[in-house]
Formats: C-alpha cells, sequence, structure tokens
C-alpha cells in the first residue's frame, strides 16, 4: 500500500533537506545564546515529547493514555519530528520489534549516519500491524504529513527565519542523526540485563540524547512497560513525565 511505500522515502528527504539546509545555515545565522538556546530546548522536545513519549510509548505500545488535549497537542509534536506520520512510524517500529536484527528489520544493519531502509524491500505492508490507526485523522496525518510540516514552517517564517532554522531545521537535523546513531549503537554496543532474541542493549553514551530509550534491551525484554528502567541507576525521566500527564 502506498501508505507505508513512501514513509522511508519521506525520512530520507527530510533528513536530506535538514543536512543541506543546516550546512548552508552555519554561514548565514548568528549563533547567539538564545538560538544556541533555542536549538536545545526545540531538540529535547522533539526528541523526548514528540519521539520517546508520543510516538513510542503512546502511540506504538500503548503505555498508557491522556485526555484529548495532550492526545493532540503530543501528536503535534510528533509530527514535527520529522520522523515519519504517526502511522508510518508506528508501523516501521512494529516491524523493528517483530523482526529486530534480521534481514526484514526496516532500521538498517550497518551503520547509517543518513539513509533509512525501504519498508517495501523488506516486507509486504501488513495493516493488520496498524488497525487501531487506520481511521480517517491518522490518514488524513499520514497525506498530508509534509504539508503539515510546510505549513508550520511557513507560519515561524513569517515570524522570523532564525525560527525556522533554530527551532526546526537544526533540532531536527539533530533527531536524524541521534536516531539514526540511536538505531545502530543500541544494537551493537553496551550492556545486556535480558538474554533477548535480538542484540538489543543498553547504552549509557545514547542517555544524554535519547534518555530513558537508551536502556534498549529493558525495552525489547519488557516493551509493555511504560518505565524503561530495571536498575536504580537507569534513569528514565520520559516515564516521570507521562506519570504526569496520563490519565
Amino acid at each position: 500500500m502506498k501508505i507505508f511505500e513512501s514513509n522511508a522515502n519521506t525520512l530520507n528527504k527530510i533528513q536530506n533537506f535538514t543536512l543541506i539546509s543546516t550546512i548552508i545555515g552555519l554561514f548565514y545565522f548568528n549563533f547567539t545564546p538564545m538560538c544556541i538556546g533555542m536549538a536545545i530546548i526545540s531538540f529535547y522536545v522533539y526528541s523526548i515529547f514528540g519521539l520517546s513519549i508520543t510516538l513510542h510509548r503512546y502511540y506504538t505500545h500503548k503505555t498508557f493514555k491522556v485526555n484529548s488535549f495532550f492526545h493532540w497537542a503530543l501528536t503535534f509534536i510528533a509530527i514535527l519530528t520529522g520522523r515519519g506520520s504517526p502511522l508510518g512510524w508506528v508501523y516501521i517500529h512494529r516491524l523493528h520489534h517483530a523482526f529486530s536484527d534480521t534481514e526484514k528489520d526496516p532500521h538498517p544493519l550497518e551503520f547509517k549516519l543518513f539513509g533509512f531502509k525501504t519498508i517495501e524491500s523488506q516486507t509486504k505492508p501488513n495493516v493488520f500491524l496498524v488497525k487501531e490507526l487506520m481511521i480517517p485523522a491518522q490518514l488524513f496525518i499520514n497525506k498530508y504529513y509534509l504539508l503539515i510540516i510546510l505549513s508550520w514552517l511557513l507560519i515561524l517564517g513569517c515570524i522570523d527565519l532564525y525560527l525556522v532554522y533554530f527551532t526546526w531545521i537544526l533540532p531536527i537535523f539533530c533527531i536524524h542523526l541521534s536516531q539514526n546513531c540511536f538505531n545502530y549503537f543500541a544494537h551493537s554496543s553496551g550492556y545486556r540485563n535480558f538474554d533477548t532474541k535480538d542484540k538489543s542493549t543498553n547504552n549509557i553514551w545514547l542517555w544524554p540524547f535519547v534518555l530513558g530509550d537508551a536502556w534498549h534491551n529493558n525495552h525489547h525484554a519488557k516493551a509493555e512497560k511504560l518505565t524503561t528502567k530495571v536498575n536504580k541507576y537507569e534513569y528514565d525521566p520520559a516515564a516521570n513525565i507521562i506519570n504526569l500527564i496520563k490519565k
């Protein structure tokens, strides 16, 4: 189905766009303390709220529920992460759990800072994996995903181009960089608390960028758990945030 076929291509397009735009912006924009601060805050909003809390734990693994306000607020942040629509992201991640560290795993088995396997090369689309998301609202988001992002960037651009660069382009470039590193290193280096069938690891060096998601072996062993924390020192701030907003 075209719903899934274009998702990897969309990811690659956004990654290439933010890479080129980030390089150009290095020569155009002034990196003031305020601008750097905006970029850092934006990065963690996308990484923690958009990816870890929303796309990963809320949509994919359904470890908690929220009210309508938080549902749509978090969904909007998730869209802006540039990692694909909720429908596409959930499909990819559930495939990852089903075929982790095999040739059918949609995450690259080799190290790639940029680039993503196309889904159709791995397996025929299985709508059953995301049946609860095959609803009009999610189909609309999936269809107009890039247009939603471009509309937001247009609004920011009308206010100030600095907002476009420091609250989206630069942070999203860093999001892609950190997530691609995470997809590889969380399956290649670190320690394991559980003897799972895949090669998932807990990698403390990833923690500053993805926080609790760095305890990836814990997650693969107990994906239904709200928190990734097992040992006392495995701090998971996202779980604390979720406990404040969940129903």
